[in-house]
């Protein structure tokens, strides 16, 4: 008679674990395809609990760092499109679409955005002791003799606004590709390397400290960050046009109700006094809804695409 007892029992057991866990709070994870310690991790921990708040659900950051972002947003493209995975990326996601030819997804088919954080202006700036004040001067030495710049690799934001100079200019620039910003930074400060292109709140204490100098930033208005450099049109080069994205997708085919409930709060997020005031400190501005981000990523699809491939850049 006791063993029908026991598997009475086994069956409550089990219905009742599988009852707790069906009603336990679901986990989203935020993957951002970049190491810790980033800008884009960075901004990652600055979201996340706010979203977590606005969603009534844990969201945790889970860093998938390689291959220049794409191994990151390979794991989103390829998750279940249940709104439980989301993609914290980049322009790098446009660039490496260029770059790399053999992608193991498509992100304009397999990806979906949501929500543009913020745009991040970018900068060319040189080390101290180059002998340039503005463009024209620094021009006029690349044309007189090889400048190198570094990057974080071929294909990254620094790599292309760097080529996007030397073709404006028609003057070749020797590519000196780093692990990170950080180490490129250093050796631009130390003088090893001529110049860099990064975001602005990157470069603003080094130029604050008088290690580097700022010459141009790659937009249309000025950095309120560094309001004292000029723009690329107004230093006499309008092509010179870069800003850094960052946003969050989802995986394709996740249904509008759940993009438009993440969407929503992500809004929310950003709008939070303690959350702006740490976007505009970064240097963040523009936040876009779900069309607005679409738009930007059509425009950038369509812009940078031809160019890099008539550039011919390639990460193989």
């Amino acid at each position: 008679m006791r063993k029908p007892y026991r598997a009475i029992a086994l069956l409550l057991a089990v219905g009742l674990w599988s009852s707790a866990a069906h009603a336990a709070p679901e986990t989203v994870k935020m993957i951002v395809p970049f190491a810790a310690g980033g800008p884009a991790d960075l901004i990652a921990r600055v979201v996340a609990p706010g979203l977590s708040e606005a969603l009534g659900k844990s969201v945790v950051v889970d860093n998938r760092g390689g291959a220049g972002g794409t191994i990151g947003a390979n794991v989103v493209a390829k998750a279940p499109a249940d709104g439980l995975t989301l993609l914290l990326t980049t322009s790098s996601l446009v660039l490496s679409a260029g770059t790399t030819p053999k992608l193991p997804y498509d992100p304009r088919k397999d990806l979906a955005p949501v929500f543009l954080l913020g745009e991040v202006q970018s900068m060319l700036a040189v080390r101290a002791d180059l002998g340039v004040s503005n463009l024209a001067e620094l021009t006029a030495k690349a044309r007189s003799g090889k400048l190198n710049y570094g990057s974080t690799g071929v294909g990254g934001t620094m790599h292309v606004a760097a080529e996007l100079y030397a073709k404006t200019i028609k003057t070749p620039l020797v590519h000196v590709p780093y692990r990170g910003a950080g180490p490129a930074l250093l050796d631009l400060v130390a003088g090893t390397i001529d110049l860099v292109n990064a975001d602005v709140p990157v470069l603003k204490p080094y130029i604050a400290e008088g290690r580097i100098k700022g010459i141009v930033i790659f937009d249309t208005k000025r950095a309120p960050l560094l309001p004292e450099i000029p723009t690329a049109p107004e230093a006499g080069m309008p092509e010179l046009q870069l800003t850094n994205w960052y946003g969050v997708l989802v995986p394709a085919g996740t249904p509008p109700a759940l993009r438009q409930q993440i969407a929503a709060a992500l809004a929310k997020v950003v709008q939070q006094p303690e959350v702006a005031k740490r976007l505009v400190d970064a240097g963040f501005s523009n936040p876009r809804d779900t069309a607005g981000f679409q738009a930007r990523l059509d425009a950038d699809f369509e812009r940078w695409i031809p160019w890099l491939r008539d550039a011919n850049i390639r990460t193989e």
